[in-house]
């Protein structure tokens, strides 16, 4: 059990063991070699070649185009500025704060560093291979479905659509290869927002249909429960979710949603976790972060959320910008780190479903069964809901069911 007190200290060795972790996978890459800490760069008479491994601690756009940071460690920091070409000025607005980076530039004194090229930790192409006992290569597919924001006692539940969904995960399909792809699946992985909670934001008691916490789990537990055994269901936390807020998350509190743990074949988990089904590694993540994100990171936007989880990978990191919408526990390990590299990520939280393949790792966001709500409607999000992935975990390919 990790105590947090929030200390001073206690952010200073969360952010410390951050720079330590993803250093040290920016430097196992070969175009990293010999590259020296953002306070230990050494002097030239002229010109001199540099690259800098520091982590991104203030950035400032100039109306000319030009982008200048401060790169820091654990001992001091370096100036950086971007000029030039516009694949240099692209690279250096996609650079968030408090990501850890490798600078190839020039230098004159040590102490400003002209900047040449940015290389992000990022993932290797084709980055997994599969162990012994994976599906892959066997005649027998099967499949993974992944969902999330079911947002089950809000008035916008789409109960409906859900309904139609778990019927068909039933084998009730007339379609002959939806049944049998129901038949054939063995997982439902749900990132997040199981219900809708209460007391999540002001005056969200006026758009519940369930007021209460545990009749929204037990609830929740009884559409899971009409799902066949066979069927292993994994849930991690979400914000709506009664859980701590902070990431890393611990399961749902057990205590509002014990229905769901007396379930055998329930498995709750953390936000994020990492968990192997049938030789397939998936990182599940709500997706929190992609508030923070989205908006910063140059063509990126909340119709593709995948392309936002695409850059995540490239940072190694789940939510790599502090201090905005997404609360971090600054716990001794920065469990958010991303050190393995996945066969599957997966987040929620945008309600908007999308897929994309990254360097062979297939990145997902599972959308919703919830309609907009006023909040989406005066942000302008438009919800795609009622979609669903699913992932035949022979072939890594996934399919997308539209249920409404």
């Amino acid at each position: 059990m990790v105590t947090i007190r929030g200390k001073a200290v206690d952010f200073r060795d969360y952010f410390r063991d951050r720079f330590s972790a993803i250093s040290s996978i920016l430097k196992s890459r070969a175009d990293v070699n010999g590259a020296s800490s953002a306070s230990n760069v050494p002097d030239g008479a002229k010109w001199h070649k540099v690259k800098v491994i520091g982590m991104v601690n203030s950035k400032r756009e100039y109306r000319d185009g030009s982008v200048s940071v401060e790169l820091e460690d654990t001992e001091g920091s370096v100036k950086v500025t971007f000029r030039g070409n516009d694949s240099l000025k692209r690279k250096a607005s996609r650079l968030l704060v408090d990501e850890v980076v490798c600078i190839v530039g020039v230098t004159r004194d040590g102490r400003s560093v002209i900047a040449e090229d940015v290389i992000w930790p990022d993932i290797p192409y084709m980055a997994k291979e599969r162990k012994p006992g994976s599906p892959v290569g066997s005649s027998e597919h099967i499949y993974a479905v992944l969902t999330s924001d079911i947002h089950i006692g809000s008035k916008t539940f789409l109960k409906d659509d859900f309904e139609r969904f778990l019927g068909w995960l039933r084998g009730e399909s007339d379609d002959v290869k939806l049944k049998e792809m129901a038949l054939r699946t063995k997982y439902l992985v749900i990132a997040g927002d199981l219900v809708d909670g209460v007391g999540i934001y002001p005056n969200q008691e006026e758009e519940l249909d369930i007021q209460d916490i545990y009749e929204q789990y037990r609830v929740a537990a009884e559409y899971l429960s009409t799902l066949p055994e066979r069927i292993r269901i994994v849930i991690i936390p979400g914000n709506h979710d009664a859980c701590r807020p902070t990431l890393p998350t611990p399961p749902i509190y057990s205590d509002y949603a014990a229905p769901l743990y007396a379930m055998s074949n329930v498995l709750m988990l953390g936000d994020p976790s990492v968990v192997e089904l049938s030789g397939t590694t998936f990182l599940v993540t709500h997706g929190r972060s992609l508030d923070d994100v989205i908006p910063l990171l140059p063509d990126c936007n909340f119709r593709e959320p995948q392309k936002a989880m695409v850059e995540l990978l490239k940072s190694r990191h789940i939510a790599p910008v502090y201090g905005e919408k997404t609360p971090l526990a600054p716990e001794p390990k920065d469990r958010l780190v991303i050190d393995r590299v996945p066969d599957i990520f997966l987040a929620g939280h945008v309600h908007v479903e999308g897929v994309a393949d990254y360097r062979g790792v297939l990145v997902i966001n599972s959308g919703t069964w919830q309609s907009q709500t006023k909040y989406q409607l005066s942000a302008g999000i438009v919800p795609k809901p009622s979609v669903v992935p699913v992932v035949d975990l022979n072939a890594m390919r996934a399919y997308e069911l539209n249920f409404s």
